[in-house]
């Protein structure tokens, strides 16, 4: 079950947005759960709500809340994104997509998840939120 999650309680006094976009994804359940999103012609992390307990969501389309990001951590999440896409995995949103190796092995597909783990995201979940939207 996914565990980066923020709970609908993480919405109290947030404006609700327009017109976001998704520019990749990181994790996926069913739909992204994280990753990179345009809002107002600037990059911003995305993290999906679920129900206070984080056990289910219950929104359809999806809700997402918008963390602002550093320099520093937009290139480096742009990084992560870059390594995992050449190495086959799926995250793609935006055109053109990125670069994929002819062929991937085990090996190096066990050492991009050594190099960014999942809890690599833990800060980006942390930092300051703008809002949250709605999945188009």
């Amino acid at each position: 079950m996914v565990d980066i999650v923020h709970a609908t309680s993480r919405l109290t006094g947030l404006p609700e947005l327009a017109e976001v976009r998704k520019v990749w994804f990181s994790d996926w359940y069913d739909g992204p759960v994280t990753g990179l999103a345009l809002y107002e012609g600037r990059e911003y992390w995305f993290v999906m709500v679920t129900d206070d307990d984080g056990g289910h969501w219950d929104f359809e389309p999806r809700v997402y809340v918008l963390h602002r990001l550093t320099g520093e951590q937009l290139a480096q999440a742009w990084d992560m994104h870059r390594d995992f896409a050449e190495a086959g995995f799926p995250g793609c949103l935006h055109s053109p997509p990125c670069t994929v190796a002819d062929a991937v092995d085990d090996e190096m597909r066990d050492a991009l998840r050594d190099r960014w783990p999942p809890e690599s995201e833990d800060d980006y979940m942390n930092a300051p939120v703008v809002g949250w939207f709605r999945d188009a």
